[in-house]
């Protein structure tokens, strides 16, 4: 006769540790999964805001990216930041922000249709020592728009030409870069700087910041960067003193 055993079957051990562990990974999961949802519930809301913000403002159809929040200081409201382009022009593209906790917008479309027309009427004057092939040069400006001008100036209100000769204007960056000089020496070079930065200061332009470069024909490339808000003499002398102080780079 087979006796029953008085053992009892085996089975797991009810652990309580191991429960409130899962229960505390599902609830934090569950958490991460909400936070995740309505970041980007805000974040499309933003986007759906720096849209229609954009069209009021212009009267024309934009394309704006995704937002990112950027850094924002401790116990501070941050601000939204996203790339924005018009519909009709795919290839420019530039900033455009609001703020974290409030319907306040910036953008830099205005800046972009500015920087393009003083970088042609720039090119023009860069480009007429240049034409006799002792080098290439490529000059470019590049607008910034700060507060209050940022919210309310338009492509064509105010005049571009008149608002860059105020103090209260735009920051207004030179960008002078030459390179593939064919018997021309550098100091033909700094001579054309020269030359390009008094027809800027002659127009009466204001807060400009000049970046000047210049690279030989081993790759070799000096630099020179100055700001509106320090001083500086900008005769052949000291643009070429500058040139041969500040940075060098090789093979840029």
């Amino acid at each position: 006769m087979v006796k029953k055993s008085d053992r009892k079957p085996k089975g797991g051990k009810y652990n309580p540790m191991v429960m409130v562990t899962c229960c505390v990974l599902i609830i934090v999961g569950m958490v991460a999964v909400s936070v995740f949802i309505n970041s980007k519930n805000i974040e499309s809301d933003t986007r759906e805001k720096m849209t229609t913000y954009l069209q009021k403002k212009y009267k024309k159809d934009f394309i704006v990216e995704n937002p990112n929040m950027g850094v924002k200081p401790f116990g501070m409201s941050g601000t939204w930041v996203a790339y924005a382009y018009a519909d009709s022009n795919k290839n420019m593209t530039f900033e455009v922000t609001k703020s974290e906790n409030k319907d306040h917008f910036t953008d830099q479309y205005t800046a972009k249709i500015w920087s393009q027309r003083e970088t042609a009427r720039l090119n023009k004057i860069a480009q007429q020592n240049a034409s006799n092939s002792k080098w290439k040069v490529n000059a470019s400006v590049e607008i910034y728009l700060a507060e209050p001008l940022s919210d309310t100036a338009l492509p064509d209100n105010p005049k571009v030409e008149e608002i860059i000769k105020q103090e209260s204007g735009p920051a207004y960056n030179v960008n002078l870069s030459y390179s593939d000089l064919h018997n021309a020496s550098n100091d033909d070079v700094v001579r054309d700087m020269e030359r390009i930065t008094n027809s800027i200061m002659n127009e009466g332009i204001k807060n400009v910041n000049y970046n000047y470069s210049v690279t030989d024909n081993h790759g070799k490339t000096k630099k020179c960067e100055t700001t509106y808000d320090k001083p500086f003499e900008y005769s052949y002398s000291n643009i070429k003193f500058c040139l041969s102080s500040t940075n060098q780079n090789k093979g840029e």
